[in-house]
C-alpha cells in the first residue's frame, strides 16, 4: 500500500511540475521570452510521451459531446 501512495504521489509530482512550467511560459511579461506555441505545445507533448497530433487528441476528448465509446478507443491508442 506505501508503494502504491508513493508511486502516485510521483505521479502527481510530475503534472504538477507540468502545469508550473504551462504557467511559467504563459506568465512571461515580455512576450519575446515566450517560447513559440507550437514548440511549447511538443515539449508538453514529449514529456507526457506523445506526439503534438496526441496533445490536441486529448483536447477535443475533454468535450462533453464526446462518446464514452470514441473515448475508450482513444485511450487504447494513446501513447
Amino acid at each position: 500500500m506505501v508503494m502504491l501512495f508513493e508511486l502516485l504521489r510521483n505521479c502527481a509530482g510530475f503534472y504538477r511540475k507540468i502545469q508550473e512550467d504551462i504557467e511559467a511560459n504563459l506568465g512571461k511579461p515580455n512576450v519575446e521570452w515566450r517560447e513559440g506555441s507550437e514548440v511549447f505545445a511538443t515539449k508538453v507533448a514529449l514529456k507526457l510521451g506523445g506526439s503534438l497530433s496526441d496533445l490536441k487528441q486529448i483536447r477535443k476528448m475533454a468535450s462533453p459531446s464526446v462518446r464514452d465509446e470514441d473515448i475508450k478507443e482513444f485511450a487504447e491508442n494513446l501513447f
